[in-house]
């Protein structure tokens, strides 16, 4: 069972760096913040923390995070 409830997050690549922010705001006020640096060439991405995040806010929105986080390196990786 998740701890916290996601109130929003973001996920964007981090300016003049081969790394995406990951911000989570949950309803009780807390701020989890992740830096996850990537590959530009390949794609490939490791995000060792998303085990916690799915302790703390559940599988479902660690998978709909996953698939975010995928989908702007993805984003990237392509231009």
């Amino acid at each position: 069972m998740s701890s916290y409830e996601v109130k929003n997050y973001t996920v964007r690549p981090v300016d003049g760096d081969d790394q995406i922010e990951v911000v989570i705001h949950s309803s009780d006020g807390s701020k989890w913040e992740y830096g996850i640096p990537f590959s530009r060439s390949s794609g490939r991405y490791m995000f060792e923390e998303i085990d916690v995040i799915s302790n703390d806010f559940g599988e479902e929105f660690a998978d709909e995070l996953v698939q975010t986080i995928e989908k702007t390196i993805d984003g990237i990786v392509k231009r």
